[in-house]
Order: structure tokens, then sequence, then C-alpha cells
């Protein structure tokens, strides 16, 4: 029983391996093929520095990863993570445990957190059953409608309350009949309000939601660092995601914009292409209270040392958190910058790591 259970193991994590290493490469052949990506090549120096650096973690990697960083960001840095090696190894020791999950679904997130933080929830649907704010049954949800959401609510949001990748599924709703229409075509979901957004960040685009995607790490004392910040900013109609359309711009330590942004196939931009907004040396609006609060937030999740957090500042300049991600998280934004994803950590992160693959 334990030789077949050995092999069992060993056949999942060979699967995974070659399943992880084959979606990056084709995400990676994307970019290269794009006629926007002005490719530079590492030389033979900084491969061999590059390699003798991640080998504490695994000697099989790919180069794609730091060379896209250095073609668009003009620098090298050994640092920059290996795309591949972020799930297989970074992500799955660093919040392993697997109970802190459950704080991903959306649902959760005013139950468990202050409110004020997030989105005011109008109602659940969970195995679809309906549940109002507070986790009490709803028997008629057309009824609950009716009584409890006002015109002036509108426009409400609705979207999946756990796995809306990329943005998938999420509807801005501006009326009753579509709410009743549309929740009946999701088993999990949850409406809630439509955050108004401030115009400082309206300035970046006033089209989209613009989200600031902030990376909070808890170190081995429990003392919360923030690794790195972007703005997701939607393009031509989209959604801020950079899977439907939209551009990132990496906001630096001291609180201003990296010279360019970036789209999915690495196009850089020195401005929106519909705002016009420049982005180079520009100071990010509050800057500092995203940073304590994304780290209060993050404090309050107990079991994960690693979290993504979409947060977006309303029209009365507070900071709220849209979304929680601590599986699947993207390293992508600070890297495509030339910014290494942990940052001054990367060092006793992969000492970590390579004690546990040892």
């Amino acid at each position: 029983m334990q030789a077949k259970k050995f092999i069992k193991n060993k056949t999942i994590n060979i699967w995974k391996t070659v399943s992880i290493y084959s979606a990056f490469y084709k995400n990676h052949k994307e970019k290269y093929e794009s006629p926007d990506f002005n490719r530079i090549s590492l030389t033979r120096d900084e491969k061999k520095e590059y390699h003798n650096y991640w080998k504490r973690i695994s000697p099989i990697m790919s180069f794609k990863t730091v060379e896209i960083s250095k073609s668009l960001s003009g620098k090298f840095d050994k640092r920059i993570i290996p795309e591949e090696f972020f799930p297989l190894y970074i992500e799955y020791a660093l919040n392993s445990e697997k109970s802190v999950h459950f704080l991903a679904n959306k649902s959760i997130y005013n139950k468990w957190f202050n409110r004020g933080f997030f989105p005011k929830d109008f109602f659940h649907k969970m195995d679809n059953i309906f549940y109002t704010y507070d986790f009490q049954r709803i028997e008629n949800i057309e009824e609950f409608i009716d009584s409890t959401i006002s015109d002036n609510d509108f426009p409400v949001v609705i979207k999946p309350n756990k796995g809306s990748y990329g943005g998938k599924d999420i509807y801005f709703v501006d009326n009753k009949e579509d709410i009743k229409r549309i929740i009946v075509q999701y088993p999990h979901l949850v409406v809630q309000e439509k955050i108004e957004q401030s115009e400082l960040i309206n300035v970046f685009n006033e089209d989209s939601i613009n989200t600031v995607r902030v990376c909070v790490y808890r170190d081995e004392n429990s003392n919360m660092h923030v690794l790195n910040a972007s703005i997701r900013m939607g393009k031509d109609g989209s959604l801020d995601n950079m899977t439907d359309g939209g551009i990132v711009c990496s906001i630096r330590s001291d609180g201003t914009l990296n010279d360019y942004a970036n789209d999915i196939l690495a196009k850089k931009y020195a401005n929106h292409p519909n705002s016009g907004f420049i982005f180079k040396d520009k100071d990010f609006p509050f800057y500092q209270e995203l940073i304590e609060v994304s780290k209060n937030v993050a404090s309050e999740i107990l079991g994960a040392r690693l979290v993504s957090l979409d947060m977006a500042l309303d029209s009365t300049q507070q900071w709220r958190c849209i979304e929680l991600t601590m599986g699947g998280q993207t390293i992508e934004f600070p890297q495509n910058a030339g910014e290494p994803f942990l940052g001054e950590h990367t060092d006793e992160i992969i000492e970590k790591i390579s004690k546990l693959t040892d």
C-alpha cells in the first residue's frame, strides 16, 4: 500500500510540474511572438549567475521570466523569480495551511473582517441557497430583492463568491429585474455595492474601476511587509484585469509610479492609451495609507504568509479591499518592471524552501 501511495504521489507531482511548465511556456511564447515585444537577450554570465542562484530550489528552470523582465525594464536582477517556481515551490511553502483558503470566498469577507473594509453585501448565494448579508436564509429571493434593495443602491455588482479569476462572470447591474435574471444562472455568488471610485484614481482611466494589487508577506516573527504594489487599469472599455485587456503599472516603494505600464503581451505604455495619463515618476495618491490598510487586513489572515489584496480608493478617499487571493497569485506585475516579487526577502525565502526540498 505504501508503495502504491508513493507512486501515486510521484505521478501527481510530475503531472503538476509538467502542466505548470507547459502553461508558462505557452504564456511566454505569446509574448515573444508579439510584434510589440522587444527582446533583450541574457548574456552568458547572467544566465550562469541566475542558474546558480535559483538551483538551490531546483536546477530545472526556464530563463524566459528573467529575460522578459530585462527586456521590459532594461535591467537584470538574479532575484527575479522563475514564474514556474512560484506555484510549484514558493506559494506552496508559504501558504501550506489549507484551511485558510475559506477566506478566499468573498461571502466571508464581512463576516471575518471588520465591516467597512470590504464592499457592502446585499445577499449571498451558496450551494443554490440564498442568504442575507448576515447569513440568515432567504425563503423568497424575489420578494427580498423588491423589499431590500432600493433605487439608490444601484448600480450593484454581481460576481461569483469564489474563483472569479480574470474578472470572469462579473456583472454591473442597474435594475432589480436584471438581478433576478442573473442570479438564477450561478450556484455561488454575492451581490454587493459598487464602490464609487475616487477622482484621484479616475485620472488613470475613468471608464473602469482601477484597483491596486498589493502583495503582503508575513515573516517568521509575524511582522507584515508589503512586497510590492501595482495599479491595474482598464483599457478600451475593458476591466482592469490584464487577461481582459487591461494594463498594469508598478508602484515603487517610495510611492512613485514606474516609467511605463504593460499589457499581457508585454507591450509597454508610457501613458494610458485612453486617458493620456503619463506614468513616469508620478506620485501615487494616499500611498502610505494604502500600505497600512493592506497590512492591517492581511494581518487578520492566520495561516497564510503570502496574501494578494485588490484595493480600491473610494470617493471619500478611504482604501477598501475588493478581493483577497491566497492561491494562484500573480507575480509578474513588479517583475515586469524589473523588481523581484519577493524583494529583500528573496534570500530568506529561498533558504526556507531549499531546506524543505533537500
